[in-house]
């Protein structure tokens, strides 16, 4: 604690002599300074994991201008860089075994400190040895640990924080280490990988079951106890069905609601907790190219983030990190040019706002036309449905060319402005950032399994 304490007053002269020259007689600016800087060092007794699953810059950029033309405020991730003193990094995604990672070895690298093969959850990618999960190390210092997600909670991006397995398809067996194991809160989809056996026996081991959005706002509160909840048969459903079908939201919390219930037991864990949330389908809106879905998705995220704040804001001991693993189809807004008979007024790129905007009107995602069998129309009926869920008027070539929803991407791309590179995971280097107590243990630039090591210094374990 001695050494804390003269590192914090030698940032504090250090940042008085270089605030004063920077800002003058701005001694609040000075102060503001000097306070970031002593906050942002020390041990943190709490760590909240925030993963935005497959976002690349494009996403995180267009959730952003949606919300403004929306909303007229503010995304709370720009908010949180615009007036916290975070630290700010790139970060490299690769895995072991390729350039582009798929899930679990990316939260293997941060959930077990090495690189490990695609496909595989914390083993060595050359000995098959199992790592250290950090749930595992985090749980030696008497901390809890959570996972929250709006995939299955037996997905890539939470196992990779607490199991070893060979197989990141073996979601039955992550279910089973993750009681075996201990840990402490889980709140997700995957009830077909929790069979009623086997939510007996989390029961049993001192759990409260939940599977329902009632339920999970039933729980008592003002205590700590274990926490198993499972909302949907697989994933959840994607942010932009949930708002605009009422049956859906009466059955599945999201994801900012999961994070306060979560957040609301943690609080009561003694020596403090580690807890992982996932945005996990904004992944899933790449894979699909569905622009409205990844949006509604990256907004919901950014409402967990407005529940992690709060929570930080009276509980300073907590380092946030917010990240992503990888990019997902390369999204972007591309410059759309018109003309005076399309009924625009003429400059280049002109026509940019007004078809961006179109996307203010989609009130459901492909996977639900989908499901609800959209996908099965032709022609007029075809353009009568899209034109319902999507606000899109379709030329007669449009839904011949859409081929059910096979094609609609493409088709949506040229309405909106809005297109993708693909359909895969990406190798961009990705957004990552830090606050609170031992954030200033992060580079600039940093490799994803350097995270590992830094997150348990941070914590001291």
């Amino acid at each position: 604690m001695k050494n804390n304490s003269i590192t914090s007053r030698r940032d504090f002269l250090r940042l008085s002599a270089i605030t004063g020259t920077v800002f003058g007689a701005d001694t609040a600016l000075a102060d503001s300074a000097t306070r970031a800087a002593v906050q942002n060092r020390g041990s943190a007794k709490n760590v909240i994991f925030m993963v935005s699953d497959g976002m690349n810059i494009g996403a995180l950029t267009l959730a952003r201008r949606y919300q403004l033309v929306v909303q007229g405020r503010e995304t709370p991730w720009m908010q949180l860089y615009r007036e916290r003193p975070v630290v700010r990094a790139l970060m490299e995604t690769a895995s072991a075994s390729s350039l582009v990672t798929d899930s679990a070895a990316a939260a293997s690298a941060w959930g077990g400190g090495q690189r490990v093969r695609n496909g595989i959850i914390n083993l060595h990618p050359e000995t098959k040895a199992p790592l250290e999960p950090l749930h595992l190390a985090v749980q030696k210092s008497g901390r809890r640990t959570g996972l929250v997600s709006t995939a299955t909670i037996t997905h890539a991006t939470p196992a990779g924080f607490a199991v070893n397995c060979d197989d990141r398809g073996k979601e039955e067996e992550i279910a089973v280490q993750y009681l075996d194991r201990k840990v402490d809160l889980l709140l997700g989809g995957g009830q077909k990988f929790f069979n009623d056996a086997l939510r007996a026996r989390y029961a049993a081991a001192g759990y409260d079951v939940v599977d329902s959005r009632e339920g999970l706002r039933a729980l008592p509160r003002g205590i700590f106890k274990p926490l198993l909840g499972v909302f949907s048969s697989s994933h959840m459903p994607f942010s932009i069905d949930h708002v605009s079908v009422p049956e859906i939201a009466a059955k599945v919390p999201p994801l900012a609601e999961m994070s306060r219930a979560a957040l609301e037991r943690l609080r009561h864990a003694p020596e403090g907790f580690f807890l992982m949330i996932e945005g996990a389908r904004i992944d899933h809106a790449g894979h699909a190219n569905d622009s409205a879905a990844s949006i509604h998705d990256q907004l919901a995220f950014e409402d967990a983030m407005t529940v992690v704040l709060e929570f930080i804001d009276k509980n300073p001991d907590t380092l946030l990190i917010v990240t992503t693993d990888h990019g997902c189809g390369g999204i972007q807004l591309n410059g759309v040019s018109a003309d005076a008979k399309q009924g625009f007024s003429p400059g280049l790129y002109n026509a940019t706002d007004a078809f961006f905007a179109r996307l203010q009107k989609f009130q459901r995602s492909f996977e639900w036309m989908r499901q609800n069998k959209v996908d099965s129309l032709s022609g007029p009926k075809l353009a009568e449905e899209l034109l319902r869920f999507t606000g899109l008027t379709l030329t007669e070539d449009q839904i011949k060319a859409a081929q059910g929803l096979r094609k609609l991407a493409e088709i949506v791309g040229e309405l909106t402005g809005v297109g993708w590179t693909g359909g895969n995971h990406t190798g961009d280097l990705v957004e990552f950032c830090a606050l609170g107590p031992g954030s200033h243990l992060f580079p600039a630039f940093l490799l994803n399994s350097d995270v590992y090591g830094l997150v348990r210094k941070a914590m001291a374990v």
